[in-house]
């Protein structure tokens, strides 16, 4: 195709660009595809205002639309999708370089473009299709280490060529005389036959099909990845997420009223989409009560109230399950920090005028006409750690966002306001001190506070599963230290092994006290329960050494460890060593703090005294 630029329009750039991504798509799927596409694209631009064949544009709107449902659907590689790419894009350019000669030449090109070809008749009859999900696959691996040599290719050199294909980890199996055994275990859209061909020094097989990893959970892996994907173009983004949205909400959700009898009227947002229940019965409410949809950790549930607008005496009826859509959100600037609430939640922002606020029993109101009453903030439950505490003053509110939430009307002053875009972040079990924590595409997140006194959590939804390793299972023992003493944890609790982040850090106010909480966001889960190092010097972070934030996550609980030395052995060293012992903390303490003082000098985490070992940092958890 290269040699094809002889007219007047400048083809090369395009034209190299398309071979070379037609060659990556059959190493790297996905960068070849989105190489393509951005070629066809410099193609459409150049060739826009020339007269060129009847069927010319509709063909490469084709070609363009089957780009955009294989990048929807995962990248997937194929032979027959490769070779009619090749014929397509060679037919394109060549018409593009030979249409410029006059309608004769133009005339000769008609067989190039012609629906009987077999290229176009594949590529019109996929792009006409309705947008497909994602299909996995799970693999394994098996890797054995060859002797040091120049030529040799690492673990981590596999992890990285392998993680642009799917979900990858990598598991120890034995270590012996400087050889390392283990496997790689992968999910991904790609064939067995492209794996083999594609690294042949591996042992591949397909495992059988994870009866607990259903469509619906591999769709909430996928969607946050796409979504905080910034090497694809704004546009095709936004049609991608759009595509995969429209497959996603008609197979994974429903109407909120579809949940109710029909003879139900007291339902709020019975329009609103929510995740589709897994219960055939139909929620029941008490007469006088109101139901409405509850976003809260990033699970949808099903509340209920009182009928009455000002009451609040918020229950809980059952879990729908996680929400991981994006949304467009107002992320507002107030007296007590920045924070994002669902536009779907806002009713409107409002200028303040003389007539608009009114006192009422001791609080402050602000009105809109008949349908808003919505009592003004002028403290909050929830502030930054940069902010101070105060009360706004009310000679001083100018402008308020009126939300509803649980279906009662508040009125947030704030300073500025902007449109921004997000997916809720996953917590392990629903808080009272934040209602979400949502993430941009930046991976940055942005706090939603509870505007009002809830008193009812509810009970964590009981996955499938849920007392099983979220994780492929490991073999051996990590052991390092940790806020000055040696602990030796069972590989099978550990979820991730990260370079050591300091945590995100707010303050909010239960009743008349102050309560500091720390997260960290990882894979667009909320790990709260982070321990936080003792000091900076002790995790080694004034010495650039080695430090770890290393997530524990298993029967239900997750924590956050800083490691300041980190290693791996394939066996329990306690047989050998009589100084380490096991640790069972004091759970009778009645303080909140950590229990630093209670820890031994070597400390042992394993399966059977996992919850005991988090129960010692936060005695008043609820332990599944």
């Amino acid at each position: 195709m290269a040699q094809l630029d002889n007219g007047w329009m400048n083809l090369s750039l395009p034209i190299s660009q398309a071979e070379m991504a037609l060659r990556d798509y059959h190493y790297s799927p996905q960068s070849g595809l989105e190489s393509l596409r951005f070629a066809l694209l410099s193609l459409q631009k150049i060739t826009h205002t020339y007269t060129l064949h009847d069927n010319y544009s509709q063909r490469l709107t084709s070609f363009l639309f089957a780009l955009d449902g294989l990048l929807a659907s995962g990248s997937p590689y194929s032979e027959r999708y490769h070779t009619a790419f090749l014929s397509a894009s060679d037919a394109l350019f060549q018409v593009a370089v030979g249409g410029q000669f006059g309608i004769d030449r133009r005339q000769q090109l008609d067989l190039l473009l012609s629906s009987e070809r077999p290229c176009w008749a594949y590529i019109a009859s996929f792009s006409n299709e309705k947008a497909r999900l994602p299909t996995y696959v799970n693999y394994e691996a098996l890797f054995v280490s060859s002797p040091p040599s120049p030529h040799r290719i690492t673990v981590d050199a596999y992890l990285e060529v392998l993680s642009s294909s799917g979900r990858v980890s990598f598991q120890v199996d034995a270590k012996k005389d400087g050889f390392l055994e283990g496997r790689f275990l992968l999910e991904s859209v790609q064939s067995l036959s492209w794996f083999k061909a594609r690294f042949p020094q591996l042992q591949w097989r397909t495992l059988a099909k994870n009866k607990n990893t259903a469509l619906e959970a591999l769709c909430q892996q996928s969607f946050l990845p796409l979504f905080q994907n910034t090497s694809i173009e704004k546009s095709s983004r936004y049609r991608l997420l759009e595509r995969y949205e429209e497959c996603f909400k008609s197979s994974f959700y429903q109407s909120f009223s579809t949940l109710f009898p029909a003879t139900l009227s007291g339902i709020y947002e019975p329009e609103r989409l929510v995740p589709l229940s897994k219960n055939a019965a139909l929620f029941e409410c008490d007469d006088g009560s109101v139901a409405f949809p509850v976003r809260h950790g990033g699970d949808m549930y099903v509340g209920t109230k009182p009928a009455p607008e000002k009451a609040l005496n918020l229950s809980y009826l059952g879990c729908l399950g996680q929400d991981s859509l994006s949304y467009f959100l107002y992320e507002v600037n107030t007296g007590f920090g920045r924070f994002a609430f669902d536009q779907a939640e806002v009713l409107g922002a409002y200028t303040i005028t003389d007539e608009s606020l009114f006192e009422l029993d001791g609080d402050l109101w602000f009105s809109a006409g008949e349908s808003i009453n919505a009592k003004v903030m002028l403290s909050m439950p929830l502030f930054s750690l940069s902010d101070s505490v105060y009360c706004v003053l009310p000679d001083f509110i100018t402008q308020v966002l009126v939300i509803k939430q649980a279906g009662v009307c508040v009125a947030l002053p704030y300073s500025s306001l902007r449109e921004v875009e997000g997916v809720c972040s996953h917590m392990q079990a629903p808080r009272s001190w934040v209602k979400n924590i949502w993430l941009n595409q930046q991976n940055e997140p942005l706090l939603e506070p509870w505007l009002l006194a809830v008193s009812e959590l509810p009970l964590p939804f009981q996955r499938a599963g849920r007392n099983k390793p979220t994780h492929p299972v490991r073999n051996g023992y990590y052991f390092g230290k940790v806020c000055g003493r040696m602990i030796w944890v069972q590989a099978e609790l550990v979820l991730a092994i990260l370079p050591y982040r300091s945590p995100y850090s707010f303050t909010g106010i239960n009743g008349d006290e102050l309560s500091f909480e720390s997260f960290i966001i990882y894979d667009g889960r909320c790990f709260d329960k982070v321990v936080a190092a003792v000091s900076d010097e002790e995790v080694g972070v004034s010495h650039n050494k080695n430090v770890y934030s290393v997530i524990l996550d298993v029967m239900g609980e997750s924590t956050v460890l800083p490691f300041a030395s980190f290693e791996w052995c394939d066996s329990f060293p306690g047989e050998e060593s009589e100084e380490v012992v096991s640790w069972l903390p004091n759970t009778k303490e009645s303080d909140d703090k950590p229990h630093y003082a209670s820890l031994q000098n070597n400390v042992v985490v394993d399966q059977k005294n996992y919850l005991s070992f988090v129960a010692g940092f936060w005695p008043s958890s609820s332990l599944a």
